[in-house]
């Protein structure tokens, strides 16, 4: 609700759009995990999530007709081409989805470090207290993929303290704060 307010304060529609579409990836995503305990199809939505970002970071870093912009359609096909496969072919397909997704996460901080030019500082801040809600998810699922001890477990309570700052953050970084503001 938060970054659909966004729409009337943002400074660039397509990056609204960008990112409106990476977050309603995530509900997608959280859906799945948070709702119904799937684990391969959630991590397979956040995946478009991430390239969605990685989108909104190219495509706010380039002019128009860019090539590295034009670049990243292609990427999308692929992406869900391979997700498509690995998710219903693969037995261990949880861990190759996990390598992707954590391959475009990573690709997506540095893009967006390099290539966003509006409120870069609060989209970097919201996606690194995202990769912090991550490595908790990490831990927390260890004991369950490959049996490590059971109190890894309680980190549990600081999936949700990185997380909601995080979804605020991004979903508001859309917004145009310049508004207002005198040059002097």
């Amino acid at each position: 609700m938060v970054a659909l307010g966004t729409y009337f304060f943002c400074k660039n529609k397509r990056d609204w759009f960008w990112l409106a579409l990476a977050l309603g990836f995530t509900v997608v995503a959280d859906y799945f995990l948070v709702l119904h305990d799937w684990h391969l199809p959630g991590i397979a939505v956040f995946c478009f999530a991430h390239l969605a970002y990685i989108s909104r970071a190219v495509r706010g870093g380039c002019q128009e007709n860019c090539p590295l912009a034009n670049w990243w359609i292609a990427v999308w096909v692929v992406a869900l081409v391979v997700i498509a496969v690995v998710a219903f072919i693969w037995l261990d397909g949880i861990f190759v989805v996990t390598a992707l997704y954590a391959l475009l996460f990573i690709t997506n901080i540095i893009i967006s470090a390099r290539y966003l030019k509006h409120n870069r500082k609060l989209t970097i801040t919201g996606l690194l207290l995202f990769a912090a809600c991550d490595i908790c998810v990490l831990i927390f699922n260890l004991p369950v993929y490959i049996g490590a001890p059971g109190w890894l477990r309680g980190v549990f309570p600081l999936i949700w303290v990185f997380y909601l700052p995080s979804q605020v953050l991004l979903a508001v970084s859309a917004a145009d704060y310049s508004v207002g503001k005198t040059k002097m």
